[in-house]
């Protein structure tokens, strides 16, 4: 039975983009969609198999995401002054999202939720439209801050409901804080060997390689430092993303390394981890449940509502135009793959019931395809001055 159940999700992960191309709708959703409909048919059963592919997916998303971030590009923001401009950002995003949570009173997991971030679904829009848009540059950028912020987040919720306020938890902060300096001393490590010896990167990774070495390096990395958080207690999504970051810092000329790793995850792990999400909805429970919808509709609007607010707070002059701030507000929104992972989580931990858990997955599937949908039609119809694109697409 589990590879009948792998062979469903392989068809499936086959059929989505032609399903995507026809309904016009994210990949995304459509994967989602289809595994909620393959649990509902009765064509799909669960089982542990299927689950540690998916978890893999998920890793090799959060990896690939990595690679989008290329820390030198922060050098630049420094020196533009952005960084102080991003940090009030998030220091008004967590603001607002502890006063909706206190007036309305909502269970406390909503102050991390609100505010979280994910690149996933911003990759995709640059995968459609490009680097070349203000918006979307900056998004990327805020994005990677946001995702690094969002797994601390989970990593504390995890804390705090595991050990509550007491010395573990202490502990387990002590490790996070620990890992992350002695990243930046690998960092600059790296830095240091490679400026004196430049030929080692062409011997990890050669330029016209038939053995794969570039690959095999990449997923060296990929699961030392998964092994290390795993071992550390840490979020596991957190090693992948700083392999993915070495990766994108010190060997961001060799393209075929990054297409390479592309076609494997977004060809197959990655599909099959959304339609494997898809297929933990109960569409029953979610046709016959109103509050779910309700949930999930607080939710987006609560999300998008404290991202208009501090994007016009903050970015409004660096945007330059309305348009190009609610079209970062909308991109910054769709936090997708870290949405379900903070839902997965607080169902773990019992802080929300299977409702909630329900209500957080649908709303992050009508995030993707209304807040795509609308910025396809913004780009459309809303006609601006043409604004200078980023001197840089880092």
């Amino acid at each position: 039975m589990t590879i009948t159940s792998l062979a469903v999700i392989v068809g499936l992960i086959a059929i989505a983009p032609f399903l995507s191309n026809l309904s016009r709708f994210p990949i995304v959703v459509v994967e989602m969609l289809l595994g909620a409909l393959a649990t509902y048919l009765g064509i799909f059963e669960k089982n542990e198999a299927a689950h540690s592919v998916a978890e893999t997916g998920f890793l090799i998303l959060m990896f690939l995401c990595g690679t989008e971030v290329n820390l030198k590009s922060f050098i630049q923001l420094k020196q533009e002054g952005m960084l102080q401009k991003i940090f009030l950002y998030f220091l008004i995003l967590y603001t607002l999202s502890v006063l909706i949570v206190l007036t309305q009173k909502l269970p406390l997991i909503y102050i991390a939720t609100f505010p979280i971030m994910g690149v996933g679904m911003i990759m995709a829009l640059i995968k459609e439209y490009g680097k070349n848009h203000i918006w979307l540059n900056l998004a990327l950028k805020v994005g990677v801050i946001g995702e690094l912020l969002s797994i601390c987040a989970l990593v504390t919720i995890n804390g705090l409901y595991n050990h509550g306020m007491s010395i573990e938890l202490l502990k387990t902060f002590g490790v996070l804080l620990s890992f992350l300096l002695v990243i930046a001393f690998i960092f600059q490590g790296f830095k240091i060997l490679f400026w004196w010896f430049p030929s080692l990167k062409t011997l990890i990774a050669p330029h016209n390689d038939s053995n794969n070495q570039d690959l095999r390096f990449g997923a060296m990395l990929f699961f030392l430092f998964v092994a290390i958080v795993v071992f550390l207690g840490l979020e596991v999504a957190l090693g992948a993303f700083i392999a993915g970051m070495i990766l994108a810092t010190f060997f961001s000329t060799h393209h075929k390394l990054h297409q390479k790793l592309n076609h494997i995850g977004f060809g197959f792990f990655i599909p099959f981890f959304f339609v494997h999400v898809g297929t933990t909805l109960d569409l029953r429970s979610l046709f016959s449940d109103d509050q779910i919808l309700k949930n999930a509709l607080m939710i987006i609007v609560g999300m998008l509502s404290i991202r208009l607010i501090s994007s016009f707070v903050t970015f409004r002059s660096f945007l330059q135009t309305p348009k190009n701030t609610i079209l970062y507000a909308l991109s910054d929104a769709m936090p997708l793959t870290f949405l379900i992972a903070a839902a997965t989580l607080a169902l773990q931990l019992k802080i929300i019931t299977m409702q909630g858990y329900y209500s957080f997955i649908v709303g992050a599937m009508i995030e993707g395809i209304v807040f795509m949908i609308m910025i396809k039609i913004i780009l459309t119809f809303w006609k601006t001055k043409s604004t200078p694109s980023p001197t840089s697409n880092n």
